[in-house]
């Protein structure tokens, strides 16, 4: 048996992919292929670089003001933050640069900004592969890559598990960063809530432009409605573009595993800072689902 981690976008929910890695590990377990998208893509090739535990360091040891210091922001780019902070990852946690250096096959899925395709990325480049996956809109700039303006993967596949049956995987487990236990995709915040992500967000305004400056929001402590910020839009908007697209791909190409994490209310999109709370709720997945993945994956285990 081939087995296949197909790891789903999801900004920084996807920093849970790390937690269930290490609790697969845990329970013997180890996969032979890895596909991912966004956040999966970093994760996906950190663990094919046999990496995944520096990787877990550097994002636990993240805070918000180091958050900010890692972000480029410029508008003429196409995006908030042009990317640089990716390779600088990928360097700090001693990643090879070449696809054939990896010691497990992997795969990251971006899409084609002129034409809408799903793009395969697996040799040359490593950087420049899991830079193009992650270009989420309006959050990343788009990054030019062999004669192609690559997007975030989500956008085309938000769950890969075809991409892992493309290296060869004949059983599939599949991490979706973004499961919901209803329809909300957004719950508007309390008054409280509203209040403590002003004080969070006034540390943008040294580095944003003067114009989206004043797009951030007035602290509010009394009890009318409190409107979405600009976190919100980007990660419900991506939440609202991906749903129906992952339920189609899954319906049609069905992983044998699926863990489903639901993170709406502990981390938004852009908290990389919160690395923590998303690893232990990787953990918790695979916890809860623990027999059914011995089940299905147990004949993997030393």
């Amino acid at each position: 048996m081939t087995l296949g981690l197909a790891l789903g976008s999801g900004g920084a929910r996807g920093w849970c992919h790390i937690g269930v890695l290490q609790e697969l590990e845990a329970m013997g377990i180890r996969p032979d292929v890895a596909a991912g998208c966004s956040m999966g893509a970093l994760v996906g090739a950190a663990w094919a670089g046999g990496r995944l535990d520096a990787l877990a360091d550097w994002a636990t040891g993240l805070t918000r003001s180091r958050v900010m210091r890692l972000l480029d922001v410029r508008l003429s780019g196409g995006g908030l933050v042009q990317g640089g902070a990716i390779a600088q990852i990928i360097e700090e946690i001693g990643l090879p640069d070449d696809f054939s250096d990896l010691e497990k096959p992997f795969l990251a899925v971006a899409t084609d900004m002129t034409t809408g395709q799903e793009i395969w990325l697996r040799e040359g480049s490593l950087c420049n592969a899991v830079r193009g996956s992650m270009a989420m809109p309006g959050v990343f700039a788009p990054f030019h890559h062999e004669g192609r303006w690559l997007l975030d993967g989500g956008m085309v596949n938000p769950v890969p598990s075809s991409a892992c049956r493309a290296l060869g995987a004949d059983t599939t487990l599949a991490v979706n960063p973004n499961g919901a236990h209803d329809d909300k995709l957004w719950v508007p915040a309390e008054p409280s809530r509203s209040f403590w992500r002003f004080e969070g967000l006034k540390e943008w305004a040294d580095i944003l432009p003067e114009g989206l400056q004043k797009m951030l929001p007035e602290a509010r402590k009394d009890e009318r409605p409190v409107p979405p910020d600009y976190l919100d839009v980007v990660s419900t908007s991506m939440d609202i573009m991906s749903r129906y697209l992952r339920q189609t791909r899954l319906a049609s190409d069905p992983p044998q595993i699926l863990l489903e994490a639901d993170l709406r209310q502990t981390v938004l999109v852009l908290e990389l800072e919160k690395a923590g709370v998303a690893i232990e709720a990787g953990r918790e997945l695979v916890r809860a689902q623990a027999d059914d993945i011995r089940a299905v994956c147990g004949g993997k285990g030393q």
